[in-house]
């Protein structure tokens, strides 16, 4: 008993020190396709906020102000509101015990459902069962492809001063993420550097990307709001 609480004497002081020369969190993660607040899953459940944690909500303008979409998840559930030509579409994605996320378009049955995987990436496919896009997460990029062999991605890359770049296949740039830190602002730009999107108040995320993408809006939709739950 005497030999332990002399260890424990010993041993407080020093994670004392540890905790005091840690290295910020911000730091550790520092990468362009990152933090949103939430955290990525390494297993098979559902991915959501963990407790504590501010709820996934933001606003997607055009460059003009007009609102394209809106994300927001809470306890797991992910509402999108999508504007396009034809008005406001709703799109309500609810997570299931098998750890996927079924999504509903309006009030349809289930059209999509999302499917992770242990290296925190995930599939979508349509309500039977067909791949739409696999997404493969790193920390350097962001690769979707419509194939399980990940052939010809679209790819969201990370760059040095808060950027990320857009490819579509092959090796094709279609334009830039960037986040302005002071105003915590995030633009969306086409390979000619013209801004088409804006989101105010937000933090830095590489998802914002998914806009660039020759993809169909409401899938588009359900790939930016599962990448941002995941903490990209």
């Amino acid at each position: 008993m005497r030999n332990a609480m002399l260890m424990a004497a010993l041993l407080l002081p020093l994670a004392a020190c540890r905790g005091e020369h840690a290295e910020p969190a911000e730091e550790r993660a520092a990468t362009p396709v990152a933090s949103t607040g939430s955290t990525a899953s390494t297993g098979s459940s559902a991915v959501s906020p963990p407790p504590g944690t501010a709820p996934l909500a933001v606003t997607v303008k055009r460059a003009g102000g007009a609102e394209l979409l809106t994300v927001k998840e809470t306890d797991g559930i992910v509402d999108i509101a999508l504007t396009g030509a034809a008005g406001k579409q709703s799109v309500r994605g609810e997570p299931r015990d098998s750890g996927k996320r079924k999504y509903h378009v309006g009030d349809a049955a289930v059209s999509f459902e999302v499917k992770p995987n242990e290296e925190g990436g995930f599939k979508l496919r349509t309500a039977d069962g067909k791949l739409r896009w696999k997404v493969k997460i790193t920390a350097e990029k962001i690769k979707i492809s419509d194939n399980e062999q990940n052939d010809r991605p679209f790819e969201l890359k990370a760059r040095e001063g808060d950027r990320v770049k857009v490819f579509a296949p092959v090796d094709r740039a279609v334009g830039n993420v960037r986040f302005d830190r002071p105003a915590s602002k995030t633009e969306v730009e086409d390979a000619a550097g013209k801004t088409l999107f804006r989101v105010e108040k937000t933090t830095k995320s590489g998802a914002y990307g998914v806009l660039l993408l020759d993809i169909p809006p409401t899938e588009r939709a359900i790939l930016l709001a599962e990448i941002m739950s995941r903490g990209r």
